[in-house]
């Protein structure tokens, strides 16, 4: 049921205790969550963008032949920072890292409720 139409009906109908936090509990969490996946997908379009100036850099380099266009291409185009096994492993890591920081806090929000409902119930 879309956000909107739930806030209306705790508004029309007597709301049951506690609703009206746990929604907006709900409400700010899909924020974050959405803040997440807008930076991700941000994320994944600039490290699409580096790969791809990789593998044009990549196909000029097999074509020596056209030394005049790698030229052109070389000043088009920033210098790529190869990506090394060691930056991979360190990322995975941070990556992992981040993924155990965000089911901490999900654990303490979920505690956070229990105990709210607690005191309202």
């Amino acid at each position: 049921m879309p956000a909107r139409t739930i806030d209306q009906l705790l508004i029309v109908h007597s709301p049951i205790a506690g609703a009206a936090e746990k929604i907006a509990l709900l409400h700010q969490r899909h924020a974050r969550l959405a803040s997440c996946i807008e930076h991700y997908e941000k994320r994944v379009a600039e490290q699409a963008a580096h790969l791809k100036r990789m593998n044009r850099l990549r196909d000029f380099d097999d074509n020596d032949d056209d030394e005049e266009e790698q030229g052109a291409a070389a000043q088009e185009l920033p210098e790529p920072v190869p990506m090394t096994v060691e930056d991979m492993r360190l990322e995975e890591e941070e990556i992992r890292e981040l993924e155990r920081k965000k089911q901490g806090l999900e654990q303490r929000v979920k505690g956070l409720g229990k105990d709210i409902t607690g005191v309202l119930g």
